[in-house]
């Protein structure tokens, strides 16, 4: 059996999703930034997700977010499905003669890691925003044309994004949201800001050097957004663990810690279902999502590992 996803409220997370076959489906624009933005602003409202950073490339995007109500499956659902409406309108108004059937990657509907500590949400955020320059498309992620954000917007900026003309019918013409740092970064803000700023220059003088060892050049703004979005990388996809769903920034004891939890979750869930499927009374560890939501199955309290990983 594929691993059951836990859902784990006040916990924050990277998020990930890749398109079909790795088109450049969402190469920057003005319609696909805004089908995004929209769709994310959207997604996220009622559900108590708060929105911590983001970057969208060519081909794949992250989020860092914080699940206050368990909602990051319904949030996820609802924003991919709206991108991908949108979107899938919008280029069959431009490509009428090209068939396009899906925007994401069929195998998982999204990767998520749970970040257990400041440690490692400072490394993710800086691993979001400039995913552009360690790629070799821009120097400065700031220069990302695509939709993103930075630190900055964590002062209280509210971010406004206009409905889409495409798929969006009955849905506010104007959506505004904000941007905010994760509370377990601490009360002072402009402090956090500085740290978040000097992971991120960490970040992209590594990723400079890397490009520099390598003799690449960084695109231009004009060739990134030319990009035909029915084409994909000449390189193959990494081999290895590309799901894992623990980042911990460099905090062995926070990895090994929620490592322990999800394996006794797993190994829990797992016993639970054989006795489910047999017609069994069945008790399931706190966390379990999908079948309490489906069949409503008793479960536990959330185990104690988990809520340690929770906003206090």
């Amino acid at each position: 059996m594929t691993h059951p996803r836990m859902s784990i409220p006040g916990a924050t997370y990277m998020v990930t999703r890749s398109t079909t076959m790795s088109l450049f489906l969402l190469v920057p624009g003005p319609v696909v930034n805004q089908a995004l933005e929209y769709s994310l602003a959207w997604a996220a409202q009622g559900r108590g997700i708060l929105l911590h950073a983001f970057s969208f490339e060519s081909n794949h995007y992250h989020l860092v977010v914080t699940d206050l109500e368990g909602q990051l499956s319904e949030f996820m659902q609802e924003f991919n499905r709206c991108a991908a409406r949108c979107l899938l309108e919008y280029y069959r108004h431009r490509f009428p003669n090209t068939r396009l059937d899906a925007v994401w990657s069929p195998g998982q509907s999204f990767s998520q890691q749970v970040l257990p500590g400041p440690a490692a949400m400072y490394d993710e955020i800086a691993y979001t925003l400039t995913n552009p320059v360690k790629d070799g498309l821009v120097r400065d992620y700031r220069r990302w044309p695509g939709l993103n954000c930075s630190p900055d917007d964590w002062r209280g900026r509210e971010r406004t994004v206009k409905r889409p003309t495409f798929f969006f019918r009955n849905t506010p013409q104007e959506l505004t949201y904000r941007v905010v740092p994760p509370v377990q970064l601490g009360d002072e803000l402009e402090q956090v800001i500085a740290a978040a700023e000097h992971h991120i220059e960490e970040a992209q003088a590594t990723a400079h050097q890397n490009l520099a060892d390598e003799g690449r050049r960084f695109m231009s703004r004009t060739a990134i957004m030319a990009v035909d979005p029915f084409s994909s990388p000449d390189t193959p996809p990494p081999k290895g663990d590309i799901n894992p769903v623990v980042a911990a920034g460099g905090d062995a004891q926070a990895r090994a810690a929620a490592l322990r939890a999800i394996k006794l979750f797993r190994a829990t869930y797992r016993e639970a279902w054989r006795l489910f499927r047999r017609g069994l009374y069945a008790i399931f560890p706190g966390g379990t999502l999908l079948l309490r939501k489906r069949f409503r199955v008793e479960c536990t309290d959330l185990d104690v590992c988990w809520c340690q990983l929770a906003v206090p």
